[in-house]
């Protein structure tokens, strides 16, 4: 019993910091989004997980059993002293390792401050019934002329990794391809150079960003069903989406991702906003006539392969008579370190697989894809969105570093009075995108957000602080209630 306690403790321990380590700093949204997710999509992380705690916790009670139970055959005075009195105390010793493994836990995964953001939600309020604007009830004018979108959610890209009066972290400028295109086209951000949004609580992963910056609003919890985000299976199923505002444009909808459509619910997503064209490594098996093992489904499509299928599925939209929207995200920079090609890019940053070689790779080749799209003949006629997902889900060691996802509009239909020093969060990019397109939103705000080519103020800018927006959509609501379940407005 105490070697069990004393594992049990490890298991604390060890699950902590594997935790910070791989994902940083989690909210109480995210570790129970992420449980009621179908595993298979990620099979090495969860082999990470196991080596790191319950292979690694095994082997350390293994090796105290061996010590405390058979060491005194050796007969050394001084081990079999130490032996004799951890056995002897081996209760005291136990409890009070996992005493301070619980401590060591609570403290380092800020479990009170996650107590505290719970707390919110036995809290009745108004906070969508006085900021949230259903984009299905605003006026929104289009353009004769309906320019193509092309959205890239660049995985955990960050203008922290850019060189900059502001930023030098890494003493180099990682990204120089997408800081040029910053440059040269519009970037919106809360300094004098490259920076983003501000993330709020249920924008911080990579669902929960889709969500916000195409959707206008936070995903928070419970989840009812495993893997379902409402009772009926539906994904926000009152949520009005840019692809349903697009859709009903005449627009055609494609969905490209290198791993299963079914990790973290995209598949539920993309078939409750307009049954898009789902092209994942499933799409692909099933296109050559395979059928992925429950392993093959968590791998993943390196992204030097996934630019070629963009390029056909690009090449096969324009084909059409009707204007279309493409989204793609992108994978190599999961985590810092999933893919790295090295065929591609070259090692300029050691020989291996390390953060500073893969986000450079990642800056490399979205670079020659923005070049690939100037030479296609629907360049012209295309709106294109480069954005971080989310923070990498790595702590860096400096923990005062400021950091934002980033975010370039190239060809947009307009121009912004006021890029620079903007208070906004993730919910402001999606009607930001509605109107590079050239379309005009009555009163500029959609979701949750405002565009920021208006002169309109965000919600963080005029009404409320970061820290009151976090707090406000914890927070329980009618208005939230029926865009999660369904569930009819009074």
């Amino acid at each position: 019993m105490p070697l069990l306690i004393v594992f049990c403790g490890f298991m604390l321990f060890a699950s902590a910091n594997w935790i910070i380590r791989k994902f940083g700093p989690v909210t109480y949204e995210q570790i129970l989004f992420h449980l009621n997710m179908p595993f298979h999509s990620e099979v090495r992380l969860i082999l990470s997980y196991l080596q790191n705690t319950v292979m690694l916790g095994a082997i350390i009670v293994f090796l105290l059993w061996l010590f405390t139970s058979q060491m005194y055959r050796l007969k050394f005075k001084k081990i079999e002293k130490i032996r004799s009195y951890i056995y002897s105390h081996r209760w005291f010793l136990s409890l009070g390792w996992f005493i301070f493994c619980a401590i060591y836990f609570f403290v380092r995964m800020n479990v009170w401050t996650m107590l505290t953001y719970h707390s919110y939600k036995r809290e009745v309020s108004n906070f969508y019934e006085q900021n949230y604007v259903l984009p299905q009830n605003a006026k929104i004018t289009f353009p004769e002329n309906k320019k193509n979108l092309i959205i890239i959610f660049m995985e955990s890209m960050e203008s922290t990794f850019a060189q900059t009066p502001r930023h030098n972290y890494y003493q180099t400028d990682l990204i120089p391809e997408l800081h040029n295109l910053a440059k040269q086209n519009i970037h919106f951000s809360d300094s004098e150079y490259l920076g983003g949004e501000y993330a709020i609580d249920g924008t911080q992963w990579t669902q929960a960003a889709l969500f916000a910056k195409t959707c206008g609003a936070p995903i928070q919890l419970p989840i009812k069903e495993v893997y379902l985000i409402s009772p009926k299976g539906e994904f926000y199923p009152n949520a009005w989406c840019l692809y349903d505002i697009l859709a009903e444009q005449g627009y055609n909808e494609s969905f490209l991702v290198g791993s299963s459509g079914t990790f973290a619910g995209l598949d539920h997503f993309v078939k409750t906003h307009r049954n898009q064209r789902l092209l994942d490594i499933l799409h692909y098996a099933g296109e050559q006539g395979k059928k992925l093992s429950y392993k093959e489904r968590g791998e993943s499509i390196a992204d030097k392969k996934l630019y070629v299928l963009a390029k056909n599925e690009l090449n096969r939209l324009a084909e059409q008579n009707k204007p279309f929207v493409f989204t793609m995200m992108t994978l190599d920079t999961h985590f810092g370190s999933q893919e790295f090609s090295g065929d591609v890019c070259g090692y300029k940053y050691g020989k291996k697989k390390n953060l500073k070689n893969v986000v450079s790779c990642a800056d490399f080749q979205i670079g020659q894809f923005v070049e690939w799209l100037k030479q296609q003949r629907f360049y012209n006629d295309s709106v294109i969105v480069l954005l971080g997902d989310h923070l990498m889900m790595r702590n860096p060691k400096e923990e005062n570093l400021i950091r934002h996802p980033l975010n370039i509009f190239i060809n947009s239909v307009i121009s912004a009075n006021k890029t620079k020093n903007r208070i906004f969060t993730p919910f402001d990019i999606y009607p930001t995108i509605v109107e590079s397109m050239g379309a005009k939103i009555s009163g500029h705000r959609l979701g949750l957000g405002t565009s920021l080519f208006s002169d309109v103020a965000t919600l963080t800018e005029e009404k409320m602080t970061l820290k009151e927006m976090d707090i406000g959509v914890r927070k329980s609501s009618e208005v939230y209630d029926w865009l999660l379940y369904g569930k009819k407005l009074k």
